[in-house]
């Protein structure tokens, strides 16, 4: 299963793609946001996205996924991050996997395509009707 990582700081991604490629998973990770070019051409199976760091930019990047038309099937496993800003993701992807890093493996092995995914608002779509001083 070839999985896309999405995580903020390459030290801290190695032991976690060192673990999927332990378990027989094939990895693609950059520690920049690789374009959806990049991401439709490599076809990943599935996508983590680590919310220890950065979690507003993780969501962000899952909510893009599921709203282009080459990735919205493809399940996407958050792992880690704090339990406030855990809910706000959880409201957004309610269909989406949340598994422990010690419960990640589990959790991309039951990981499967869905096929009525939730589409949320993308992130100009969620300000429209306010004006320039509230957005």
């Amino acid at each position: 299963m070839r999985v896309r990582l999405f995580h903020w700081k390459a030290e801290e991604a190695a032991p976690v793609i060192a673990e999927l490629e332990k378990a027989g998973f094939t990895v693609d990770y950059q520690e920049k946001l690789p374009s959806f070019k990049s991401i439709r051409d490599s076809k990943p199976d599935a996508f983590v996205v680590d919310l220890s760091r950065l979690p507003a930019h993780g969501r962000e990047v899952a909510i893009a996924l599921r709203g282009n038309k080459a990735t919205c099937h493809a399940p996407i496993v958050f792992t880690d991050g704090d339990g406030k800003k855990l809910e706000t993701v959880r409201r957004a992807l309610p269909d989406a996997i949340y598994a422990p890093r010690g419960r990640l493996i589990p959790a991309l092995r039951r990981a499967r395509p869905l096929a009525d995914p939730v589409r949320p608002a993308q992130m100009m779509e969620r300000y429209a009707g306010r004006s320039a001083a509230q957005k």
